[in-house]
């Protein structure tokens, strides 16, 4: 026992193999730790394979209830229907109409409108039509808000005596193609 204590540092002779382990381990975990890493980003998340699951349901039953229309003989998009009726097809295609920024009528001085709208059309078909005649739609837009005071633009009623204006006027530009509704985005006068 006091022959091991009286040995110096100096005579031990480290092993040979012992370091050659730590940097094999170290290449083999990172190695394992990429094949992981790529494993899980290549594969679909199990939440985005149930969403497609439900997609392809829903369209399947899309599919299904306008078959059943045609059968009926019920009117499409543009058929007879009630005002207050909610269409079953759900929410359509949107197109964004960006910042309109117009100096609207007023007596006490310079006051601007910034507008930004959303306007959700009746197919996705639709959009081509409403794109290529966009310069008359924004044009409408414009023309429609420089006629207006701050006071007849401020309030829910004037946003909404506002978006069946513009809807009006769309639809006079875009006969034919149908706007499902007007969203206001961003609304500023100042």
């Amino acid at each position: 026992m006091s022959e091991a204590a009286a040995e110096t540092p100096g005579d031990v002779v480290p092993a040979k193999s012992g370091s050659k382990v730590l940097p094999i381990i170290l290449v083999v975990n990172t190695l394992l730790l990429t094949g992981v890493l790529v494993f899980v980003m290549k594969r679909p998340s199990a939440q985005a394979a149930g969403k497609s699951e439900h997609s392809e349901k829903a369209e399947k039953a899309e599919k299904s209830e306008h078959g059943a229309k045609a059968e009926h003989g019920e009117k499409g998009e543009h058929g007879e229907k009630g005002e207050g009726e909610q269409d079953p097809d759900g929410p359509g295609p949107t197109m964004r109409l960006d910042g309109f920024i117009v100096q609207v009528r007023s007596a006490d001085g310079d006051r601007y409108a910034h507008l930004t709208v959303e306007m959700e059309i009746g197919s996705e078909g639709d959009k081509k039509a409403f794109e290529s005649r966009m310069p008359r739609i924004r044009d409408a837009v414009i023309g429609y808000l420089s006629d207006r005071t701050e006071d007849e633009l401020r309030g829910s009623e004037g946003l909404q005596q506002m978006k069946e204006a513009l809807t009006k006027k769309i639809d006079e530009i875009v006969p034919g193609h149908r706007v499902r509704g007007l969203f206001t985005t961003e609304f500023i006068i100042q």
